[in-house]
């Protein structure tokens, strides 16, 4: 199918360098192009918060808080004896996020942290901190995933609240037809229907 081809090879280079873009403006921007990239891999036209959330694409803003999370851990934990977390810890003073300027690096860690409800004092794996450096992140890298798993199942929610069945808006009426299928536990998996070997293209259509 298109969409594992387009997996492999188009979505690395939107996932490349995330954690390096410090403008909201530049992650909506790179967020289009994703968006247009997909639909136009598909030939699927529709809602683009449907077309993501079928096809297991987080969005943007999410991967980035995942990677800049990712890079804390390393600095903070499996490679703390190192040069760039020296230098790190050093430069980067202990104030309270709104003091901080938002065109720093440490901002932006320290809002990814806030937004995944990561505590940067606290040793998120300290039962395994005797395993290679590899694993640790490894095994950590799969915690975000089920972190940024619900907090897009929450986003994704919150747009078709169940006390409002009869809104008519797109997005809200893709995640009435779809909810169910939204609860399964890693929202980076595509849904069921596309894991399978019949021709989805057409139902993919009408659900987005």
């Amino acid at each position: 199918m298109h969409l594992d081809l387009w997996k492999s090879i188009v979505l690395p280079h939107f996932l490349q360098n995330p954690r390096y873009i410090k403008s909201t403006t530049d992650v909506t921007k790179l967020q289009t192009s994703l968006n247009l990239s997909l639909a136009r891999a598909l030939h699927v036209y529709g809602d683009h918060t449907a077309l993501l959330a079928d096809t297991g694409v987080p969005p943007l803003n999410l991967v980035q808080y995942t990677r800049l999370a990712q890079f804390h851990f390393r600095l903070t934990k499996t490679h703390s004896d190192t040069l760039p977390a020296t230098l790190f810890k050093t430069f980067n003073k202990p104030l309270a996020l709104n003091n901080l300027h938002l065109s720093t690096l440490d901002y932006h860690i320290r809002n990814s942290l806030h937004q995944l409800h990561i505590d940067p004092l606290v040793d998120t794996l300290p039962h395994m901190i005797t395993l290679p450096q590899k694993c640790r992140e490894s095994v950590y890298r799969n915690i975000l995933r089920t972190t940024i798993s619900t907090l897009w199942r929450m986003e994704l929610f919150n747009l078709a609240p169940l006390h409002l069945p009869h809104n008519n808006c797109r997005k809200a009426s893709y995640i009435h037809i779809a909810r169910d299928d939204l609860h399964r536990r890693d929202l980076f998996k595509p849904a069921q229907y596309l894991r399978s070997h019949l021709d989805k293209l057409p139902l993919l259509c009408l659900r987005t």
